[in-house]
């Protein structure tokens, strides 16, 4: 789910494999567009891999990498990419910024024409799976994390002392964010690299899993682990406060976002949960979703986008907060 400001559009990608736009105020359909069939996503909860940006939706199909026009849905143009057959839901191959919009598969990042498809630079990445991009930079994290120049495809810098990423790269205030693990699920490092040279500015071990990836802002980013919500200096990595989120009652992800001075997690059981970004205090949560069982699978995704928090889950899409 993609949310692209209040006056411009709130974009989901739905398991049933089609993208809508919507209204964001509103949220009326402004149009739908199937781009794969139930059958290619089937177990991926949460929909194929999206970005938007120049007038467009670029989004992951079964087949490749297809480009939907912003205001109509209409199909603007298609690269065939055979490997994303099989892509991992959590996966983000894509990534727009720069001028071009870029993805990564064969072991090597690509730059597209956004408004034609043309292939414009090819560069190996490595074992790169996640992908964030930045003003004129792109980021690849895999094992390890590379820069390149969004316009020229040239190499920046690689961080070869990060192992393996486990989650989409977060650029903020001028750090790159993110998570890895050394050999163990019970344990995940918390790192920020500095953006320019991809110095190692500092690391925190943190206990468990990350239950999805980092969100940061007015400089604190946020780390979700099983029922536990930290809040770190962007800074230094101190942490500055710790929330407790109950647990879900089904099965499923949760997910989590910041923005706004509020940072959001929504459960496995629909509800959600939002905490002061500066002392982790809680402000408010919805009441609890009643599952038919305790083997329910929900997949929640949250997109913010000011004031306003899109929460989209099994039972529909939910626009909370003020609409301006």
């Amino acid at each position: 789910m993609l949310a692209d400001g209040p006056q411009q559009g709130l974009y989901v990608s739905g398991s049933d494999g089609s993208m809508r736009a919507l209204d964001p105020r509103t949220g009326a359909v402004r149009w739908s567009r199937a781009i794969d069939s139930s059958d290619a996503i089937s177990g991926y909860m949460g929909g194929r891999p999206a970005a938007a940006g120049d007038g467009a939706v670029y989004t992951a199909t079964s087949t490749g990498l297809q480009a939907l026009d912003a205001a109509t849905g209409e199909v603007r143009w298609q690269v065939p990419v055979p490997e994303w057959a099989e892509l991992p839901a959590e996966r983000t191959p894509i990534a727009v910024g720069g001028g071009a919009v870029f993805a990564v598969h064969g072991g090597a990042l690509h730059a597209h024409d956004p408004a034609t498809g043309e292939a414009r630079w090819s560069k190996t990445s490595g074992a790169g799976d996640f992908l964030a991009a930045d003003g004129d930079t792109v980021y690849v994290g895999g094992v390890g994390v590379r820069a390149f120049d969004a316009r020229t495809g040239e190499q920046r810098w690689v961080q070869e002392s990060i192992p393996g990423v486990k989650s989409t790269p977060v650029v903020h205030q001028g750090a790159v964010l993110l998570t890895y693990n050394i050999g163990t699920a019970t344990t995940t490092w918390v790192c920020s690299l500095e953006a320019a040279t991809g110095r190692v500015r500092w690391q925190r071990m943190q206990q468990g899993a990350g239950n999805c990836p980092l969100s940061a802002a007015n400089r604190t980013v946020c780390f979700l682990s099983g029922g536990h919500l930290t809040g770190m200096d962007t800074e230094t990595g101190e942490p500055r406060w710790t929330a407790t989120v109950t647990l879900g009652l089904g099965r499923g992800e949760s997910s989590m976002t910041a923005a706004n001075g509020v940072a959001y997690v929504g459960t496995n059981d629909d509800r959600l949960f939002a905490f002061d970004l500066d002392t982790g205090s809680p402000r408010w949560q919805d009441a609890p979703e009643k599952l038919r069982s305790d083997t329910d699978y929900t997949y929640v995704s949250l997109a913010a986008a000011g004031p306003t928090v899109y929460r989209s889950s099994r039972t529909g899409l939910h626009a909370l907060g003020a609409l301006t």
